[in-house]
């Protein structure tokens, strides 16, 4: 049976990232109809942007803008679900994170499948800054909820699906089973290559550093996850963990002062129209750097050491002032990664995924893709090559595998099918429980935390 599908929010992401994905499944008949949800206060933008689409929705229904009033999600969310769902309807979840718990409580209630984005949720404090102390149980409250229901909730988790990070995660698994040695080192690097200016920051309602959270809430849920899974790995085998970590932040307000006014005068173009917008009260994190241990439970005892680097503000190709009309991840954002595992004093690889910038023949800047693998070996003790190194190019099967884009439609195709198991809701109660931990302390001024990560604090 062909599904009808409902988008929940139609903001930049989900304009450059959903809207194909739908467009494909209906043409190639595996979904009928598709339904729009958007905040009343965007439909001049919504209208003006299916104007240009040959695939539009079936119907648009908006629901009031109550932002102002620091409310994410009303009652009429669930209402309009209500009215344009049929059985075996899906729902995609891409509004403003705060919003996500009220969405997936409606539709996984009426036993709908969801997709929501990352982060899964995000519960807000009174003090206007995400309630961490919250959001493990309010996951453990949708793990119910799909229980009663029978509805599946899959997160939107494309790197699950990144052929480099799945070698590398298989390599040091089998090494360190074969050795009987823990993953005693996992080092994870993400450089986002974004000059985002004051202005921007403060104008655009889809940037959530004027919010009181950032990166962590933005690429950096997909790092956490990998750092689970390989944490995940040490505690299955090695005994039960407990992790202690020590996380420092530069927020969105650092880096304007940081940079100062005279390069932004510099660059180029005019300055866009000034307007009123105040600076919020908590600003979000545009950078991080995170040290950590996992130690067997109730012991001094190291397992593993790990670091978890997040930063947005890292080299840049912006040189222009205005912002494009279409400016999702196209204002001169240039990005790398890297991920480097120990296992002892026996093997260790690493991989390094990077944009190659480039002009095409009619001078637009375009980017290829590229990775390399580096492995080392105790080659006397192992009885293997010492060094080993490999170039995967953009046209390499591994390097078109590691494409976000490849994995995020892989992802997208399985939900659809009913194929869930990769990225379901319980598959990231671990990711969660550690995301949790991240969260509290880059929201606290000790930016200090511990925690379990078995997720044995998430209700069955």
């Amino acid at each position: 049976m062909r599904e009808d599908l409902i988008l929940v929010g139609l903001g930049p992401h989900a304009r450059a990232k959903y809207i194909p994905l739908i467009e494909d499944a209906i043409a190639s008949g595996r979904a009928s109809d598709f339904y729009v949800v958007e905040l009343e206060s965007a439909r001049r933008d919504v209208d003006a942007f299916f104007q240009t689409r040959a695939c539009k929705p079936t119907s648009i229904s908006w629901v009031p803008d109550l932002r102002r009033q620091a409310i994410w999600y009303s009652s009429h969310g669930e209402e309009v679900i209500k009215a344009v769902a049929r059985r075996g309807t899906k729902v995609i979840v891409s509004t403003e994170p705060k919003a996500h718990l009220g969405y997936l409580r409606a539709a996984l209630g009426l036993g709908l499948d969801c997709l929501v984005d990352k982060p899964v949720i995000l519960p807000m404090g009174s003090n206007g800054r995400p309630a961490a102390n919250r959001l493990v149980g309010a996951v453990g409250e949708l793990k119910d909820i799909c229980n009663r229901t029978g509805a599946r909730c899959v997160v939107m988790a494309p790197r699950r699906y990144n052929a480099v990070y799945e070698l590398i995660g298989r390599y040091a698994r089998r090494i360190s089973r074969n050795l009987r040695t823990p993953v005693t080192y996992i080092g994870i690097e993400h450089h986002e290559g974004v000059w985002n200016t004051e202005e921007e920051i403060l104008s655009r309602e889809d940037h959530p550093y004027r919010y009181g959270y950032g990166m962590l809430c933005h690429s950096g849920y997909h790092y956490v996850d990998i750092l689970s899974s390989l944490l995940a790995h040490n505690e299955e085998n090695f005994g039960r963990l407990t992790v202690e970590l020590d996380v420092h932040r530069a927020t969105a307000a650092d880096q304007v002062r940081q940079i100062g006014p005279d390069p932004v005068r510099r660059l180029r173009g005019p300055a866009p129209v000034p307007g009123l917008f105040p600076a919020p009260p908590f600003w979000g994190e545009t950078d991080l750097v995170s040290a950590g241990a996992a130690r067997r439970r109730g012991s001094f005892e190291t397992v593993c050491l790990f670091r978890l680097d997040l930063l947005q503000t890292s080299v840049s190709l912006r040189n222009w002032r205005q912002l494009p009309t279409d400016v999702y991840n196209k204002n001169g954002r240039y990005p790398s990664e890297t991920i480097r595992l120990n296992i002892g004093p026996f093997a260790a690889i690493e991989a390094r995924i990077l944009k190659r910038p480039h002009s095409d023949t009619e001078g637009r800047s375009q980017s290829t893709r590229e990775a390399h693998i580096t492995v080392w070996r105790n080659a006397g003790f192992l009885d293997r090559a010492a060094l080993r190194e490999r170039f995967y190019p953009a046209r390499d099967t591994l390097g078109r595998n590691a494409d976000l884009g490849a994995g995020r439609r892989r992802l997208f195709d399985d939900w659809l099918a009913g194929r869930s198991g990769k990225s379901s809701l319980e598959s990231h109660v671990r990711t969660i429980s550690l995301f949790a931990s991240y969260l509290a302390a880059v929201t606290t001024d000790r930016g200090e935390a511990t925690a379990s990560i078995a997720g044995d604090k998430v209700p069955a």
